[in-house]
């Protein structure tokens, strides 16, 4: 299948990286090249500069370096949510794992416009339904400012991962209400001061 749409932002990228555990910049740009985004230092540094300015970041200083995670994703809906635990799940059959997020979630069958709006590659295993109440579907979605084509087929999952599905919902819990401001930083991965 081809993606929908093949260029994600570095935003996008940085979000992506920030939601299973706080980094530096190094950190995060050593992430980053190992799964192909190349970036300068300087035009990473401005970009999280921007983020923790926007609220979406937050930025601690852990001497040498500065640490950032997620404050908050402002604006994003359900779809940009499910979006983002599903490339984080994994990068490969995203469209599946959106389908398989939502589909829990809603507890109906998907659109293929609403798997359009996560930013992912179109899902891979699914089944074809046309429900009775699929003009009901489309009119809730309309009155949400989703058009859905008349036309536009409903699919359903062809099975469940129960793991990956919790490891979508507790991502996407943690983006929406940054339950990291909870949690103690695993020892390991914390950085401490050189004083």
């Amino acid at each position: 299948m081809n993606n929908l749409n093949t260029q994600k932002t570095l935003k996008e990228d940085i979000i992506s990286e920030l939601v299973e555990e706080e980094k530096s910049i190094s950190g995060l740009q050593k992430s980053l090249e190992s799964k192909g985004v190349n970036t300068h230092r300087l035009v990473l540094t401005g970009y999280l500069r921007a983020m923790v300015d926007m609220g979406i970041l937050r930025e601690k200083e852990i001497k040498p370096s500065l640490i950032y995670s997620i404050q908050s994703i402002p604006g994003k809906d359900i779809y940009e949510l499910a979006g983002i635990a599903s490339r984080k799940l994994s990068p490969e059959s995203t469209g599946d794992h959106a389908l398989e997020l939502l589909y829990f979630i809603f507890n109906r069958p998907i659109f293929v416009r609403e798997i359009e709006r996560c930013n992912v590659d179109l899902p891979r295993k699914y089944k074809t339904v046309v429900p009775q109440r699929r003009l009901e579907y489309i009119a809730k979605l309309n009155e949400q400012g989703i058009k859905i084509p008349q036309n536009n087929i409903m699919m359903e999952p062809e099975g469940r991962d129960n793991h990956k599905l919790l490891m979508m919902l507790k991502d996407l819990v943690s983006i929406s209400l940054d339950v990291k401001r909870y949690i103690m930083p695993d020892q390991e991965g914390t950085q401490t001061t050189l004083d």
